[in-house]
């Protein structure tokens, strides 16, 4: 027996509005994955620019070394959390 047609409309009409709902969440967790990666890689440039005006060698190594790392290991992080949390959304 075929479903009424107000009822298939009212189905239909839930599904879209859920549908919307998942593609702004989607949409807005790229967005915030991008400032965050964004953040980590200012982070990271700011550490290697302040090596570059230390006069102490071994402080501007260390900073070097720290801005290189967190930058990378933010931004991958980051990333990463971002995959997590597209699988449990459903998107891959």
């Amino acid at each position: 027996m075929p479903i009424p047609l107000h009822i298939r409309e009212e189905l239909q009409r839930k599904r879209l509005e859920e549908h919307r709902a998942a593609e702004r969440d989607r949409r807005w967790d790229y967005v915030r994955t991008a400032l965050t990666c964004w953040g980590w890689c200012l982070l990271g440039v700011a550490l290697i620019a302040w090596s570059l005006h230390s006069t102490n060698e071994s402080l501007a190594r260390a900073a070097f070394w720290g801005g290189v790392g967190v930058g990378n290991a933010g931004m991958i992080f980051t990333l990463l959390a971002a995959c997590r949390r597209g699988e449990e959304r459903g998107d891959w």
